[in-house]
């Protein structure tokens, strides 16, 4: 919902916003109108959807052409020519960028692994570079080593990172960024300990959630465990179902219910026999999984700080997460941390927060308590105090 532009614009700080594609702005209006075609799949829709404020409109300019060619080679080509024509987008988008100038800007605040040749340039220019990386940068190498040690689970994907270093071979980030927002002590740690940032280079800025969540009204039904989130290996889906076997060997008769865009080939696996799989649920009609939960369950591997685990805390659901899910909740406060790939201690905790409605109970009140420090309003607040420690 352009969050940070609409937050720096409020602080009177927003010099200029430039975006790819937005459906209110440039040619995105006019293919906006194209929605309405009465076309299968219409890929018009999202763009139509996407709206840039009112109030930051004036301040904003979309780089259309490079983000159409970017979408037609993704509908049409293979994984790895498609990363590729990432990259030759990016290029093509940051130089745009450049050659429309900085205004009065001071400093420049991009997204993970975006903005390129506009960083040199700022850089150049004395301009302080702020990047959110709201993902650990090591998740590609993490996610490669689980497809190796799980086969059968996914197809094994190109070698991103050796694919960039081919076409950005001076690359320099996130070393190059002065300040880099972390919104969770597992990004701060993989960059500080593998990428060569230096500690005092970094801020943990965790994220928020809309404050309607805190409206939901819960009807937890017993044993009901809801997963939220792409049904893949990042985010542990493979040890959820082994989990789940573990648990029905115990006698749990509770359900696993799976929320979230996912493959045929997870849907089918062997292991997967106890999860229900929902498919893709449209945001306006998730929250009632939410409601219905007993418990949140996201064993990932590499996240940032999952949106979905502050939705949960907002709904008042006790949540089953490991370290790097990058959840706000506290372990023994609002639910509980457990090891990385660790089947056996997700089982065991699942048994201990159904079956102890007392701890359930308690969980779940605080996890509403502790969502109200985390409000998009004060993720905004923890923004601004993050970039005024650069002056």
């Amino acid at each position: 919902g352009y969050a940070v532009p609409r937050i720096l614009h409020q602080a009177d700080l927003l010099e200029r916003f430039y975006t790819d594609l937005a459906g209110n702005i440039g040619l995105g209006r006019a293919l906006s109108l194209l929605a309405l075609a009465p076309v299968p799949g219409n890929p018009f829709g999202r763009i139509s959807r996407r709206r840039i404020p009112p109030e930051i409109l004036p301040l904003s300019r979309g780089f259309a052409p490079a983000t159409l060619r970017l979408a037609l080679a993704s509908r049409f080509r293979d994984p790895e020519s498609v990363y590729r024509s990432q990259l030759r987008f990016d290029d093509a988008w940051s130089m745009a960028m450049v050659r429309s100038g900085f205004g009065n800007a001071t400093h420049l605040y991009s997204m993970f692994c975006e903005g390129g040749r506009l960083i040199a340039e700022a850089k150049n220019r004395g301009i302080c570079t702020v990047s959110d990386v709201y993902i650990p940068p090591s998740v590609n190498r993490l996610v490669a080593a689980e497809r190796r040690q799980h086969p059968g689970w996914e197809e094994n994907a190109p070698d991103y990172d050796g694919i960039r270093r081919l076409h950005l071979p001076d690359d320099d980030y996130p070393r190059n960024i002065d300040l880099c927002l972390c919104p969770s002590p597992a990004v701060r740690d993989d960059l500080v300990g593998h990428w060569g940032v230096a500690p005092d280079r970094t801020a943990l800025v965790p994220y928020g959630m809309d404050p309607r969540w805190l409206d939901i009204e819960p009807l937890p039904e017993p044993g009901q465990i809801l997963f939220v989130g792409t049904a893949d290996l990042r985010k542990g889906i493979h040890y959820l179902a082994m989990a789940s076997e573990i648990l029905r060997q115990r006698g749990f008769r509770g359900q696993f219910r799976v929320a979230g865009n996912v493959s045929d080939t997870v849907v089918n696996h062997p292991a997967c026999r106890h999860l229900t799989f929902l498919g893709r649920i449209p945001r306006d009609r998730v929250h009632e999984e939410f409601r219905r939960a007993d418990v949140f369950v996201l064993p990932s591997l590499a996240e940032g700080s999952a949106e979905v685990t502050y939705e949960a805390l907002a709904a008042g659901l006790p949540q089953i997460v490991t370290r790097a899910a990058g959840s706000v909740a506290r372990d023994g406060i609002d639910g509980l941390v457990v090891p990385e790939r660790d089947p056996e201690a997700i089982a065991d905790a699942v048994e201990r927060i159904v079956g102890d409605r007392s701890l359930r109970d308690s969980l779940a009140a605080a996890s509403r308590e502790r969502a109200r420090d985390f409000t998009w309003e004060c993720y905004g607040e923890r923004l601004l105090a993050a970039l005024a420690s650069m002056e």
